[in-house]
């Protein structure tokens, strides 16, 4: 399902004030672990605080963040290459094929070189995969494939390494494109205390074409796809996720939403994409290679460490002339009513050979540090909005060429653009008042003539340098603005007093 705007930004804003306290588990300590049809909390563990906010029961469920289990109730199922054994009738053995046809939790260890765990229940089961030291290969298929289930819960048993591959060429069964290491028709959720570690060099990684769900473990995915895939959400509490894929690293048709966790994504495309809503509210986010770093129809960031790399665009509301995106060349200057970047909180870097922050809408700014090292070609900007561009608060430093460069429309703090005559190959930018002191500073890696800086401490009708190396530009607040650029090919060239032909303390020389 999706959520309208606001009531997911309500349920983010519960999040980031909700701490979900993880706390050590062994099996066998948890009496009861049930999960409503509704998919609404119920039951509190020993393992997890209580879910107890309406809100935030919406997004998890209190099963979906307990990785306990009784390994005294658990079936037992023991892998080995023809000499599969399990302990119930709920299990069948087909050569290196085992089919769970039955609602429970299933504790599975051991090896298969080439084989496949299909899970056949009725709609209406939930079940629980225990994988404790599981290494299992499939040549054609899913190593692990969820047929029908009402909902199924992987999970990595304390301390353990687990290892899904797939090593060759996807085949479909029937009208079913099965392809990822783990595919599943149904809710999926993905909840430990071990390492679990998926690769193909032929498909994705995980894929649910229901709410796939990830609330703590390690996570190794390497594929020649899509990393994290959902139909309808993503949705990520905590946990540890290294991602290398040539296509997205995580991707949904819906919305995805992560509230914690530490992410390392390398991708041929995007880092994160989602068709709908891609909010982060909390964690640690780097993202080292990718087109485009965070896509969704709209961005929002209310806190959280991001780091991100991106051939083209840095931050992208609802796409354009991009990989994966949402439309043609032209639609990149359309503007979009749906589309929409806010940032009020968390730190954020931007490494972007294309637009730093491009929403074919709305970009409102009102919390948060933002760095942005941007374009070094005149095509694009370390800014890019095709409708209005707010800031309430936070504070930024954008850098990159100037003959696309654009400032913030509508301000409550000073936001100045200045543009100077020469490039630098990198270097200081510092931001000083008319005292010396400095407010701002912002190391840029790449080539740059046009900086943006907005901050709480930038007053109207107070002078201040914007300055790198020993040029610099002063310049005086008369009003919140300060520069402006047209975005077709002027880059503020003609803006406010100070601009690249005026102001006091224009191009001169620091004395």
């Amino acid at each position: 399902m999706n959520f309208k705007h606001k009531k997911l930004m309500a349920i983010i804003a519960v999040i980031a004030c909700t701490a979900l306290m993880f706390s050590a588990c062994k099996a066998g300590t948890q009496t009861e672990n049930t999960d409503s049809d509704t998919d609404t909390a119920t039951v509190a563990t020993a393992t997890v605080k209580e879910v107890s906010d309406e809100a935030l029961s919406e997004l998890f469920t209190n099963r979906d963040l307990d990785p306990s289990y009784d390994e005294n109730e658990a079936i037992k199922i023991t892998l080995a290459d023809n000499a599969t054994a399990a302990d119930s009738q709920n299990v069948t053995v087909d050569g290196n094929v085992i089919t769970i046809t039955d609602e429970g939790v299933y504790l599975i260890s051991g090896s298969l070189s080439d084989g496949q765990i299909i899970v056949e229940a009725e709609d209406s089961d939930k079940i629980q995969l225990v994988l404790d030291g599981v290494t299992l290969n499939s040549t054609a298929t899913a190593a692990i494939y969820v047929k029908e289930a009402d909902k199924v819960f992987i999970t990595t048993a304390e301390n353990s390494d687990n290892t899904l591959t797939e090593t060759g060429e996807f085949v479909a069964d029937g009208d079913t494109n099965v392809d990822a290491v783990i595919f599943s028709k149904s809710d999926l959720t993905l909840c430990g205390q071990g390492t679990l570690t998926v690769s193909t060099a032929y498909g994705n990684g995980i894929t649910s074409k229901d709410d796939l769900k990830l609330t703590l473990g390690t996570y190794q995915v390497d594929v020649s796809g899509k990393g994290l895939e959902a139909n309808d959400s993503i949705r990520i509490a905590d946990g540890t996720y290294t991602v290398t894929s040539e296509d997205d690293s995580i991707h949904s048709n819906g919305y995805t939403t992560i509230v914690g966790g530490s992410f390392t994504l390398s991708s041929g495309d995007d880092g994160i994409h989602s068709d709908g809503e891609t909010t982060i509210s909390g964690g640690t986010v780097d993202i080292t290679e990718s087109y485009e770093g965070i896509e969704g129809q709209a961005v929002t960031i209310t806190g959280g460490t991001i780091s991100l790399k991106a051939s083209d665009d840095g931050l992208n509301a609802a796409g354009g002339n991009d990989q994966s995106g949402y439309g043609s060349m032209m639609d990149e200057f359309a503007a979009d009513e749906n589309a929409m970047i806010t940032i009020s909180g968390g730190t954020l870097y931007i490494n972007a050979e294309g637009d730093g922050i491009d929403s074919n809408g709305n970009l409102e700014i009102s919390g948060g540090t933002i760095t942005v090292d941007g374009p070094t070609n005149g095509g694009n900007g370390a800014l890019d909005y095709n409708g209005t561009a707010t800031i309430t608060g936070g504070t930024i430093v954008a850098v990159g060429a100037s003959s696309m460069a654009e400032n913030f429309t509508e301000a409550t703090q000073g936001a100045i653009m200045v543009n100077f005559t020469q490039s630098f190959n990198g270097g200081d930018v510092t931001v000083t008042d008319s005292n010396g002191n400095v407010l701002l500073t912002f190391t840029a890696s790449k080539s740059f003539n046009s900086v943006v800086v907005s901050s709480p401490d930038l007053k109207k009708g107070e002078t201040y340098t914007v300055s790198v190396g020993d040029e610099y530009q002063t310049v005086t607040l008369d009003d919140y603005i300060y520069g402006s650029g047209s975005g077709m090919g002027m880059g503020g060239m003609q803006g406010g007093p100070g601009g690249m032909q005026g102001g006091p303390g224009g191009m001169q020389g620091r004395p």
